[in-house]
């Protein structure tokens, strides 16, 4: 059987739906037997997801052949846990297909190829955290609010600081 995989982190208007992924996926699949594992709602820092888990429990007990994704960083944007994901591929024979990156995971050069995308995606996953930590510090640092409830005992009051 062919597992195909997809998450989402948050519901955004400029990221692909599970749906979409899916169509995708199932592109590559054509008329073979195949079970979904959706993870909703999870982010690709590390592979702790109960769609995830499960598709692993099932290809170490040898239901799959088989796993397609949309993109590579579907399954996870850290280098480590990539690469242990296709450890167990590997043990257990089983291939690996991205619907819109084409590797062939039987050479070394595409396992290389493979390994290095992974490497930008974990580049753009701190990145993003690294921009998203500073913007805090900067409306912390003006006076603003930098999110989350009231301390205890405190309210919130809605005020204007430099016109904003």
């Amino acid at each position: 059987m062919v597992a195909i995989y997809a998450r989402q982190s948050i519901d955004k208007k400029d990221s692909i739906s599970i749906e979409s992924q899916i169509a995708f996926a199932k592109r590559e699949i054509f008329s073979e037997e195949c079970k979904i594992y959706e993870d909703s709602g999870y982010s690709g820092k590390n592979t702790n997801r109960p769609a995830f888990t499960e598709m692993m429990h099932d290809i170490q007990t040898g239901q799959i052949e088989k796993v397609v994704v949309y993109r590579l960083d579907r399954i996870s944007r850290s280098i480590v846990d990539f690469a242990d994901f296709i450890d167990v591929l590997e043990n257990n024979g089983i291939s690996f297909v991205s619907a819109t990156e084409k590797f062939d995971t039987s050479t070394p050069m595409g396992r290389a190829m493979l390994y290095i995308i992974v490497v930008f995606a974990q580049l753009e996953r701190e990145t993003i955290a690294e921009r998203v930590r500073d913007n805090y510090y900067a409306r912390v640092k003006k006076g603003a609010w930098g999110g989350g409830p009231a301390a205890y005992g405190f309210d919130l009051v809605r005020t204007t600081l430099d016109g904003k």
